[in-house]
């Protein structure tokens, strides 16, 4: 089909009204997103795991409209993100897609553009994505962190199972308290994480309604006295089944994990002879792995790609990470003693930070001269997330950090692990 030529003033970009709508949307999206499955599965999978989602709303859902064809469209979900205790309102953008007949004509700019716009009437603090390369950073958004690290480990090389003493079963619903208690004991405290803000009403929707047609059901792993001590969570994606989650509070547990994910593997129709589960590189689960195992890890990095992020409301922003900073600057080295007012600039705006020996806290007007560190929106937002460090600004031009701030700023800043759980992909 040859691509028709669009004029920008004949789109329009707005929320989903009626259930034809619903259906081109999702029907779009199987199509974008999984060409080699079944289209029909796929697009009401997807419906599910957006639709029966605690939190939706349908004005969530956006399309670009030429009169009355849908023509593109992508999903803002809010969602909580956190930094330690910070909690931040985040708009993730999710599913952008253009119909095939109307590409290279600006639809997705125009879809980003609204995502923008919507934001910023909502104040706010980040709006975030997992994109292709080298497109978003046009529209401000920034890497923040890495793709999910794997490690890679042979199945022949696994340690002999421990019969009785941990067993793997499938999960059900009313492994959701437990399941929810394990998830946020391994992935509430990495920044970015969305692990402390999940309710019970949304780890039971993640239970059941997962966004990819799969023929695998999640696994638990209990002790003798029927304790869950940890899970996996498969999908298939091109025909093969990969790991997207997975948890373990013990080593028989781990061990028993990765026994029943090579024996799932092992009735595969053409068996891989690796296996590979995504972990934190600071997760127990790793080094329970690393401490028993040969692991080989890799860590694949996309410039302009993958997880990025954006500022939308700046003092939407500053206001959520006092939490943050405060707990920081508490638990800092006492060597580390600058106190003073500190002028932060984050493109044009400004804000006066008292700094105390004990607290860290905004000011409107500064008591004394103040020190002005000034830093381009997406440079603040890599060091919020802990992805570069304070060095790695100081190389960069038109960053202002007047080195006496240098010590305090490597406290409110440090160089930290962000990380984004398998069930938590948008």
């Amino acid at each position: 089909m040859k691509n028709r030529q669009t004029a920008a003033s004949d789109l329009e970009v707005r929320s989903l009204k009626t259930p034809a709508e619903l259906e081109a949307f999702f029907r779009l999206n199987a199509e974008i997103f999984r060409p080699d499955e079944d289209a029909d599965l796929v697009s009401a999978q997807r419906r599910r795991f957006l639709m029966d989602d605690p939190d939706f709303y349908l004005h969530q859902l956006r399309g670009a409209f030429l009169g009355d064809t849908y023509v593109g469209g992508y999903a803002l979900l809010e969602r909580t993100m956190c930094l330690g205790p910070a909690r931040l309102r985040t708009a993730c953008i999710n599913g952008v897609a253009t119909h095939p007949a109307y590409r290279h004509q600006g639809i997705a700019t125009a879809l980003m553009q609204d995502a923008i716009r919507v934001a910023e009437s909502q104040q706010y603090a980040l709006l975030f994505l997992h994109g292709l390369a080298y497109f978003y950073q046009q529209f401000g958004y920034i890497d923040v962190l890495e793709d999910t690290p794997r490690h890679i480990f042979a199945r022949k090389q696994l340690p002999e199972s421990d019969p009785g003493t941990y067993f793997v079963r499938a999960a059900t619903l009313t492994d959701a308290p437990a399941l929810l208690a394990c998830y946020q004991r391994h992935y509430s405290s990495y920044l970015g994480s969305f692990a402390p803000t999940r309710t019970l009403q949304r780890q039971e929707h993640v239970l059941s309604n997962w966004f990819e047609v799969t023929d695998t059901v999640p696994l638990v792993v209990l002790n003798a006295e029927q304790k869950l001590h940890g899970y996996l969570l498969l999908s298939r994606r091109r025909r093969k089944l990969y790991v997207y989650e997975v948890a373990a509070d013990t080593w028989p547990a781990t061990l028993a994990l990765l026994h029943a994910h090579a024996q799932l593997l092992e009735a595969e129709p053409e068996p891989p002879q690796e296996m590979s589960w995504p972990l934190p590189p600071t997760d127990p689960t790793f080094y329970f792995l690393a401490e028993h195992m040969p692991v080989r890890s890799e860590m694949l990095s996309f410039p302009n790609g993958g997880w990025m992020a954006r500022i939308v409301h700046v003092p939407t922003l500053l206001q959520s990470l006092f939490p943050h900073w405060q707990k920081y600057w508490q638990e800092r080295s006492r060597l580390v003693d600058w106190c003073g007012t500190l002028a932060l600039t984050i493109d044009a705006y400004t804000s006066f930070l008292e700094v105390t020996p004990s607290s860290i806290h905004p000011i409107r007007t500064p008591s004394s001269s103040p020190l002005h560190v000034t830093l381009s929106s997406n440079m603040f937002v890599q060091l919020i997330f802990g992805f570069r460090p304070i060095s790695w600004a100081q190389l960069q031009p038109g960053q202002q950090l007047p080195a006496e701030l240098i010590p305090a700023l490597n406290v409110l800043f440090p160089l930290s692990q962000a990380w984004i759980a398998g069930s938590d992909f948008f």
